[in-house]
């Protein structure tokens, strides 16, 4: 049977803080020439040249029998060193991971000339392959540290899509949940401010009759994670005409004489022990131009 072998190209190339990076349709990372340049602490002319004329000459001087002897003991292919890739009209010197540490391995230790910027990158990428094959090997996922509360907030935004012409308290809260978690306080189905922003609001709507001005507010149900006690309630939407006023009102009303209010209720309640609520008020209060 004839084999077809995989036409390899970029499905993601960047270039952050100038080193040329992607990964190729097989899954392969790899960096440019001039990525692994600056890494290295050589001129890119150095690379390019070697990987260019590996085949040609430099795979049989010394230099290329020690990299050679260093991509074989990482379990790499020497044969070639490179993948020229297209990204943009613009070609690009794709060399592999394996290559990679191998080449950086020889610019720290084994040159004739050792670059300390070879060194410190090299010891900085053993740590993260390190750090990864233990992570690997215990079964741990660094997105499970992630407390919960954070996990709630996201879940509950994307659960919550508007139709259009409309904003929702909850989403237009989201600087004030977001300061406040970071300030200590929880975001569960025992803690959530939107209720109260939205208890609030709804009274200042009504006494101010701002119907008459912004247009008619309407229902819309309110989805909450499937681990919350609370059915999902329809809630008010409100026409995005009145947005500005709202904003003005939860940073002149609401965060200056109300929030406090609300968490020292919490506090009554037997919730937040452990939370400075002076300092989570001062948190939260917006910034504004002299």
């Amino acid at each position: 049977m004839k084999q077809f072998s995989l036409q390899l190209s970029s499905i993601k190339h960047t270039a952050p803080d100038g080193i040329e990076m992607g990964v190729m349709n097989n899954g392969t990372p790899y960096l440019g020439a001039r990525g692994l340049a600056a890494l290295c602490g050589v001129a890119p002319s150095v690379i390019i040249t070697l990987v260019k004329d590996w085949q040609a000459e430099l795979r049989f001087k010394p230099r290329g029998q020690a990299i050679e002897r260093l991509i074989l003991e990482q379990g790499g292919d020497p044969s070639e060193l490179y993948v020229p890739i297209t990204i943009e009209g613009k070609t690009y010197h794709a060399i592999n991971d394996t290559n990679c540490m191998a080449i950086l391995e020889y610019y720290a230790f084994d040159s004739q000339t050792p670059s300390e910027q070879a060194q410190k990158n090299y010891r900085n990428l053993a740590k993260l392959t390190l750090r990864t094959f233990i992570y690997e090997r215990t079964g741990y996922n660094p997105s499970d540290s992630l407390p919960d509360y954070w996990k709630t907030f996201h879940e509950r935004i994307t659960l919550n899509e508007l139709p259009s012409g409309y904003f929702s308290v909850f989403s237009e809260i989201a600087n004030l949940v977001i300061s406040s978690i970071r300030g200590g306080m929880p975001f569960d189905h025992e803690t959530m401010p939107d209720i109260s922003v939205g208890i609030a609001w709804s009274k200042h709507w009504t006494d101010n009759n701002l119907e008459s001005k912004h247009g008619g507010r309407c229902k819309f149900k309110h989805i909450f994670p499937e681990d919350f006690p609370q059915k999902d309630p329809m809630a008010w939407i409100y026409p995005v005409e009145a947005l500005g006023e709202f904003r003005l009102w939860m940073d002149n009303i609401y965060i200056s004489e109300k929030f406090g209010k609300y968490l020292n209720n919490k506090v009554k309640k037997g919730g937040l022990t452990n939370v400075d609520i002076l300092a989570l008020v001062q948190a939260v209060q917006p910034v504004r131009l002299n």
